[in-house]
């Protein structure tokens, strides 16, 4: 007896969640899922069938620090070019981006806007997880919020560097509001 109702609810179960689903694809629009916030938007339509695209929001405040990852905190001790600093002695690269080297234009004003938003504050390190053992260099990669802003996203936003597409595949943030359109 007890089995035939717990099948039953776990029928109906799957029903409500197939019709939520098929509503959602039927009724274009946002869904929420246990930790995502799912879009969904028509795209386009072929002969015989209506293309939607389902986008992943990842990141409501990209300013913000919204990330529990945080694995070192410290002050800024030092900028050394656009994409890469030091927390505590410990040099860091911002992943994903890419900034001019030394001798290459912009390199001067993308320095110098790192050193505007970090240098002599309190910066945080969300290491990216899927270069958890650094570069080439030694250097621990990652996300750095300095005094809760995320670096790596207002370098992309003010146009000092640019993304490191060769890294989307393996890094955790190749998702993020200011990555997704090169990281395809």
């Amino acid at each position: 007896m007890w089995m035939q109702k717990i099948r039953t609810y776990s029928a109906l179960g799957i029903v409500f969640v197939f019709v939520f689903l098929i509503s959602q694809i039927v009724m274009p629009g946002q869904f929420i899922s246990m930790d995502k916030v799912y879009s969904i938007s028509k795209i386009g339509q072929s002969e015989n069938e209506v293309i939607y695209k389902i986008q992943d929001i990842v990141a409501q405040n990209q300013n913000g620090n919204t990330s529990d990852d945080i694995e070192l905190e410290g002050i800024v001790t030092k900028v050394i070019d656009g994409d890469t600093l030091d927390i505590n002695g410990t040099r860091i690269r911002l992943a994903l981006v890419d900034t001019p080297e030394r001798g290459q234009q912009g390199f001067d004003n993308a320095k110098k806007f790192v050193e505007s938003l970090c240098l002599g504050k309190k910066g945080e390190l969300d290491v990216d997880s899927g270069q958890r053992r650094g570069d080439r260099y030694g250097r621990e990669v990652g996300v750095v919020y300095c005094d809760g802003v995320n670096t790596n996203a207002k370098v992309m936003a003010n146009k000092m560097g640019k993304i490191l597409t060769e890294f989307c595949d393996i890094s955790e943030f190749s998702k993020e509001n200011w990555t997704a359109a090169q990281c395809r």
